[in-house]
């Protein structure tokens, strides 16, 4: 086998290559080019757009490849928007109307999506009436989000492209996006017009192998057209005359001559039911039929029709193909196209076939008009249909419905850890923004109560325009990107000071394109430039907010009327902007949290020498920290006490700002190690005694892998890591990747299908209905959701979950909302055989053995691998992981500790299990251990007396339970947490002794290294007379010197609650006090008034009590929220008698 390059997408010219949706239009226009060349004209390309999903990663492929471009001539162009992007690349179509140049023409190729194509649409009609050059030719690669998974609307661009008199191919996979593409361009040539290609995730955001002998069609030369190129001052009558009668006549005919649409062979002799189906339904078709047991199509009376060029269809071909069928059925997504034209041209044939579609011939709904057309969708309508004409199908497959499940959580996008838009899109209490295209509308998830509808970009602020004089407030926030503004949002805001509004625009500077992979802004500028353009349109006041608003005063020439303020102030800066006539600004700087990792991965910035930890035994779990960061990598977990909260170090970003949160349990580490994995001189030897086998080859025919995981852990690049290695294997492979605004923390799944002795030639790249042979879920709720299970099988599929659940992000709730497992398992229970389902804690394992998660999905394809459930050779996928080559060393690594979990796993679990089991949790297992692990947390706290008294006062509060015939076990371990956290007070000399514990300097020592410093943050009550700007205590940072201090102030906890403690006379400490107090008098009146059939009271009460944690003023807040509410529970159980209870009778 020849050598296999990364590149060989670009420069191989035979034989077989892996290759991306992306990949493939780049191709084309280096294939162009060399195409050109070979036919002797002297051309050069343009390419030119603006990204957007599905298209969102063009421009980052063709700016890695920019050598490239250049040596076939082609230049990348990158737009500021899109219908500027269309003027320019039809303004390569004129040169040799005005520039005298020394090629023959430009072809160009436009990329935008759906949002882009209408925003653009008056540039594309000018260029299409216009015409284009004889040797140049103009391309529109036109995104559709068929279900805005990743836009404000849900599209379909087809009518638009229609409107302008646009024709348009529709790839069917991957494998047509080179040769349609050069038909394009042909098309375009010889037509004198734009042509579209209707590009979607299928085949966008699709990788496979496609076999380069086959991406050059053979174009037939045909007649002349007339004149149908571009002209210098055509007028408009001509222009329009030219297009309908010469430009689209020779479109149809070039669809003729070229049969680029065609029955696909053989056609049956009886034929009953033809199928037209359009783009890539054509092989969706295909596999429904498969999947309702019709696989010889011809010998059932089955004909298929492939549609390629959706508009304008040549009618005769459509009506020489219906007229052999009794019924022909069109499947295409949305709204009808092609339905519409093939009704046209048969309506006055005799003896005509039935027409369905959208609607069955009784007129009920067939196929829907909205959405997508699913592959379950498609086997009910063809089922149907096939009925209609006693075609055997396989009955049980067409009917299948999911049984009733248990709901599961969402896994809703979320900012990434260390966004920027933490914090820059809080607002005043009872204020409501208008919301902008942009990351920081994944807003509207988080808070939508305080967020108006979307408008187009930018369209933000004229919102307010309309709504201001109608409107009982009298002004309006706006949220805007850096992105947006220049794309077209700075004219929103000269709109907004014409109108003479009240409103604040908060452009929300991070120097990128987050939403679509970090790209520069084209024509963006730098604040500092942003400030003086705002100025001179007239804003009245300009607030630059910033997480180190130092760093920007100086060096700038800044607008004269900006203010400087830190991020902290930015609640307290919008209200002052608020009181202000006229149009303000706050332009909030911060640089993008991701592409700072990626810039720090990359050795293109320093690490950030702070890492934050939290001490778990300090914290209360009050989630201060997670409200004021917003931080996904501020993440709760379960320890015997309740819930508390971690720093995730393999997302951290070291934003800094959960160091906000008013609890003494952070403290940072400077120097040392500071990355966000472990030195590999720390990590756990890979057993040298164990010699891995060789896996059991798996089946042959097409092996179906379903990956859920989460947008950022690497599921994309695993379907791309075993595409490559399905092309080192000389195997058959496909993968489609759904991502969107999954990307952000939501749900991203990859569908792959490999082929071992069989083909995939004319199958679908998603999986069909019921036939997943392998689930890998990375993580377990995207696994568990709707879509995924109808994915799988009874009998057949087999799984492998993370048992480590992240936290979903719930509106109005925060990051930190669990999903409990036996939900997910249930659910995929339902759907699975149970005993063909296998967890493990991977996240935990990846984590022990890293030192970070992000070698979790790796671990699980080693699993999946070394099972024989991937049909590759382990060489293939170790050296399709060295050519992606990123983390080479770690994901070999990675991948041979998970081919150890499938052989030995409690070999494997044994070496780690130190750390991989649930710290402690054994302690909650029954009342009895539970008061025995806490009793000697007390004793270690204060003394054996204080245990002593808690054991009384619980098991006082159990026997009085068991008295009442009430269920103890699981009401009595929630107790003994109430009564340990009420007693366990944590006041200085408890948060002393567990800053300076051994266990946690151990542990520090492991994540920073001992050459590392430790800092804390604190806000001692002693000291609460320093305030924020809100009024709340100040932490203060003490650097190493305070770890002596508190070494001593540990020392002293003999002192607490006698009458010389120096820290028992503060406010907080006496409400503390008399909170133990407190409970210890609820849980007395609990087990005193229990009876039978009140557990549900008594555990809601419990559950309230636990709620009741925090320092200081959240504490507080916290009591003051749930006492009363605790009280009146106790008191409905003291005064309602006991339930009749026949038993006793």
């Amino acid at each position: 086998m020849d050598k296999i390059q990364l590149r060989d997408c670009y420069q191989k010219r035979h034989g077989p290559a892996y290759m991306t949706g992306t990949q493939a239009l780049m191709r084309l226009l280096l294939e162009q080019a060399r195409l050109d060349r070979e036919q002797g004209i002297n051309s050069r390309g343009l390419v030119s757009g603006y990204p957007g999903s599905p298209l969102g990663g063009l421009d980052l492929e063709l700016n890695r490849n920019l050598d490239l471009l250049a040596a076939e001539g082609v230049i990348f162009q990158p737009a500021i928007n899109e219908e500027l992007a269309a003027t320019a690349i039809w303004g390569a179509q004129h040169i040799h109307l005005y520039d005298q140049p020394e090629i023959d023409g430009v072809f160009g190729l436009w990329y935008g999506k759906g949002p882009g194509l209408d925003r653009a649409l008056d540039a594309i009609r000018h260029a299409n009436m216009g015409g284009v050059s004889k040797f140049g030719g103009m391309v529109l690669a036109v995104g559709d989000d068929a279900t805005g998974k990743s836009s404000t609307l849900a599209y379909q661009s087809e009518q638009t492209l229609i409107a302008a008199g646009v024709p348009f191919f529709y790839p069917r996979s991957l494998h047509d996006i080179i040769p349609m593409g050069l038909m394009a361009f042909a098309l375009s040539r010889k037509a004198g017009c734009c042509v579209g290609m209707k590009i979607v995730v299928d085949t966008a955001d699709t990788s496979g192998i496609v076999d380069l002998d086959n991406i050059r069609p053979d174009i037939i030369a045909g007649d002349e057209a007339g004149p149908v190129h571009i002209g210098r001052h055509d007028p408009a009558s001509l222009r329009e005359d030219r297009l309908f009668n010469l430009r689209l006549p020779a479109v149809r005919a070039f669809q003729r001559a070229q049969q680029v649409n065609a029955p696909v062979l053989p056609q049956p002799v009886d034929g009953k039911l033809g199928i037209i189906a359009v783009g890539k339904a054509l092989y969706e078709v295909n596999d429904a039929l498969i999947s309702l047991g019709i696989d010889n199509t011809a010998a059932a009376g089955i004909g298929l029709f492939s549609v390629v060029m959706p508009w304008p269809v040549d009618v005769d071909s459509l009506a020489n193909f219906a007229k052999n069928y009794a019924e022909v059925m069109v499947v295409e997504e949305k709204r009808p196209i092609v339905e519409e034209q093939l009704a046209r041209a048969v309506v006055n044939l005799s003896g005509r076939a039935v027409i369905t579609g959208k609607m069955a011939p009784d007129g009920s709904p067939l196929l829907p008009e909205t959405g997508e057309i699913t592959h379950a969708i498609l086997m009910t309508a063809l089922a149907q249909r096939a009925s209609a004409h006693n075609i055997a199908i396989h009955a049980a497959a067409a009917a299948s419905a999911a049984p009733p499940l248990p709901q599961i959580a969402a896994r809703t996008p979320w900012y990434c850890a260390g966004c920027p838009h933490n914090s820059s899109t809080k607002l005043p209490d009872g204020e409501i923004v208008g919301m902008g295209i942009g990351c920081h509308s994944i807003s509207g998830f988080l808070t939508p109560d305080e967020i108006t509808n979307f408008t187009q970009m930018g369209g933000e602020g004229a919102f307010w325009i309309g709504r201001a004089p109608f409107s009982s407030q009298t002004h309006s926030f706006q949220n805007i990107g850096d992105g947006t503004y220049a794309h077209s949002g700075y004219l929103g805001i000269r709109a907004a000071v014409a109108a003479g509004v009240n409103m604040t625009f908060k452009i929300l500077y991070n120097g990128a394109v987050a939403m679509t992979g970090g790209q520069p802004i084209e024509g963006g500028q730098p604040p500092w430039v942003i400030s003086r353009q705002l100025a001179a349109e007239g804003i009245v006041k300009i607030a630059i907010v910033s997480d180190a608003p130092e760093t920007l005063m100086t060096g700038a020439k800044w607008a004269s009327n900006c203010q400087f303020y830190h991020r902290d102030d930015i609640v307290n800066v919008q209200q002052e902007l608020k009181s202000i006539s006229g149009v303000t600004a706050i332009i909030y700087v911060q640089d993008c949290a991701t592409e700072l990792r990626r810039k720090r991965k990359r050795g293109l910035i320093a690490e950030k020498p702070k890492t934050i930890v939290i001490n778990e035994a300090v914290c209360e779990g009050c989630g201060d920290c997670a409200v004021k960061s917003n931080c996904v990598a501020v993440k709760p977990i379960m320890r015997p006490e309740g819930e508390k909260r971690m720093v995730d170090q393999s997302l951290c970003n070291k934003d800094m700002s959960c160091l906000n949160g008013f609890c003494p349990s952070f403290v940072t580490l400077q120097g040392g190690n500071t990355a966000s994995s472990t030195p590999d001189a720390t990590r756990p030897a890979f057993p040298a005694n164990i010699k891995l086998p060789a896996p059991t080859p798996a089946r042959d025919g097409i092996f179906n892998i379903f990956v859920a995981g989460i947008g950022g852990t690497g599921v994309s690049t695993l379907a791309g890591i075993l595409i490559m290695a399905a092309r080192i294997d000389g195997i058959g492979g496909t993968a489609v990747n759904q991502t969107g605004l999954s990307q952000k923390n939501g749900g991203v799944t990859s569908q792959i299908r490999l082929a071992k002795d069989a083909s995939l030639a004319g199958h679908m790249v998603r999986l069909p209905t019921h036939e997943a042979d392998l689930l890998i879920g990375c993580d377990a709720v995207v696994a568990a959701n709707d879509m995924v299970l109808g994915l799988l099988n009874k009998t057949a599929s087999r799984a492998i979950i993370n048992d480590d659940i992240d936290p979903v992000g719930v509106a109005d709730v925060g990051i930190g909302s669990v999903v409990d497992m036996p939900i997910v398992m249930t659910r995929l229970g339902a759907v699975m055989d149970p005993a063909r389902i296998t967890k493990f804690a991977i996240s935990s394992l990846a984590n022990q053995i890293f030192g970070s998660t992000t070698s979790s999905t790796i671990i699980m394809l080693g699993w999946a691998v070394q099972k024989g459930l991937i049909p590759l050779r382990v060489a293939a996928v170790e050296t399709a992981l060295r050519l992606n080559g990123t983390s080479v060393d770690d994901n070999l690594a990675a991948l041979r500790w998970g081919r150890l979990l499938a052989h030995a796993p409690d070999q494997l679990l044994a070496l780690l299990a130190a750390d991989t089991a649930p710290e402690n949790q054994d302690a909650m297992r029954e009342p009895a251990a539970a008061i025995g692990y806490f009793a000697a947390q007390l004793t270690a706290y204060q003394n054996a007396a204080y245990a002593t008294r808690f054991k009384t006062v619980i098991n006082s509060f159990i026997d009085r339970l068991t008295a009442a015939k009430i269920p103890t076990d699981a009401i009595a371990i929630n107790a003994t947490r109430v009564l340990f956290r009420a007693m366990a007070i944590k006041d200085e000399y408890e948060v002393a002794r567990q800053l300076t514990s051994a266990d946690f300097i151990a542990k520090i020592n492991m994540i920073g290294g001992e050459d590392m410093t430790v800092n804390y943050h604190l806000a001692p009550p002693l000291l609460n007379w320093r305030k924020n700007r809100d009024g709340t205590p100040r932490k203060i940072r003490f650097g190493p010197w305070l770890t002596p201090v508190l070494r001593m102030i540990a020392r002293l906890s003999w002192l607490r609650d006698s009458w010389i403690d120096p820290f028992g006379f503060t406010a907080e400490r006496k409400s503390e006090r008399a909170h133990r107090e407190t409970v210890i008098n609820w849980l007395d009146q609990l087990g005193t008034n229990a009876s039978s059939g009140q557990s549900e009271k008594i555990e809601t009460a419990l559950e309230l009590m636990l709620k009741i944690r925090g320092y200081g003023h959240v504490k507080a807040a916290n009591m003051t929220r749930y006492e009363q509410e605790i009280s009146a529970i106790i008191s409905t159980l003291s005064t309602q008698p006991p339930p009749f209870d026949i038993a006793a009778e």
